[in-house]
């Protein structure tokens, strides 16, 4: 039958379509194993724009137990003339056909906005990063996509949920999530969300993983950090003694200007940075232990400082020694200029 004999038969003028449309569904074209009269029936249906008409043709190739049941481009067409025409049908579809094309066709039902039958189609098809980025985006779920990771269990699919739960704030279940994925990636925005939440047990946790992914002097020098928020003074004397990377006199001074002067003290110990240290331990109100770093710091600023914050504390016994090495520097320069002078 060719195409204008189809044209003729299917014009909306002729009485006797609908008996003819009935006929070819109900009888002869699912009795047919001939492939160009299919592709010749479904290509007329689809010529005349008789939607409804075709997904009935196709449901009884397609569905039923003939010739070409299996046919992708058929299941494929059932499908996507169902999202155009008949949106209720296509989960039916979707759960009882299995040779289409899942990707294409699970993203044209994500742009008709049927996003359970896209859910449906990725998870199907094990494109399970799409599928929980549907649940992600245009569902938005994160209860269910964290439910769907759990089920499949894939670093990438963790990973987007992940993503996710920091944008939403959800810093602790991100945190959680980036380390069931592996993922090392987004550490600088893990890093700021916690410090801003105060997440600080949580992103112990998260460094630690990075660490063994990417060598890093922020990361390193954040998890110090992280241990000092936390009192964890004992994590940090361990891990400056081990190989790393983290910028010591940087987190030294930072641990410093936020009053942390238990984890400065130790990093200013452990970088031999004498002056700072005798800073430190002057806001611990630990005057000997200041003097003697005072001493191996050995600068008239050093002394000064500890002078008089001796003072201060009534511990005039120890201000006396700094007062007398003051003395001694201001001769010595003296001394100095003398030479210079002859």
């Amino acid at each position: 039958m060719d195409s204008d004999l189809w044209a003729k038969v299917l014009d909306p003028e002729n009485p006797y379509r609908r008996q003819l449309i009935d006929q070819v569904v109900s009888t002869a074209l699912p009795e047919s194993k001939n492939p160009e009269q299919v592709s010749a029936t479904v290509k007329a249906f689809m010529t005349a724009d008789l939607p409804h008409e075709l997904i009935e043709l196709l449901e009884k190739i397609v569905l039923q137990n003939s010739a070409f049941s299996g046919n992708p481009n058929l299941q494929n067409l059932l499908i996507l003339t169902a999202i155009k025409a008949d949106k209720s049908r296509v989960m039916d579809y979707v759960n009882r056909l299995d040779n289409f094309d899942g990707p294409a066709v699970g993203e044209i039902a994500v742009g008709s906005e049927l996003y359970e039958e896209a859910f449906a189609i990725f998870k199907k098809f094990n494109l399970n990063v799409h599928a929980v980025n549907v649940l992600l985006d245009n569902i938005q779920s994160i209860e269910r996509a964290v439910e769907f990771a759990s089920r499949v269990e894939e670093d990438e699919v963790w990973s987007q949920v992940a993503k996710a739960q920091l944008r939403h704030g959800l810093v602790s279940d991100a945190i959680d999530s980036f380390i069931r994925a592996n993922d090392a990636t987004e550490f600088l925005d893990v890093i700021r969300a916690a410090g801003q939440t105060g997440a600080f047990e949580d992103l112990v946790k998260y460094l630690l993983m990075v660490r063994r992914n990417v060598k890093e002097p922020k990361v390193d020098s954040e998890l110090i950090y992280a241990y000092a928020k936390i009192d964890r003074l004992g994590e940090i004397e361990e891990f400056i003694l081990q190989p790393n990377v983290a910028n010591l006199p940087n987190v030294g001074d930072r641990l410093y200007d936020e009053a942390l002067y238990e984890a400065a003290k130790i990093i200013f110990t452990h970088i031999s940075n004498w002056p700072r240290l005798a800073s430190t331990l002057v806001k611990l109100h630990q005057f000997q232990g200041a003097v003697d770093a005072a001493r191996k710091a050995n600068s008239s600023r050093t002394w000064k400082e500890v002078c008089f914050a001796c003072v201060d504390a009534e511990e005039f016994r120890l201000a006396q020694i700094c007062g007398l090495n003051i003395i001694i520097q201001v001769f010595s320069y003296i001394d100095l200029i003398v030479l210079v002078s002859n």
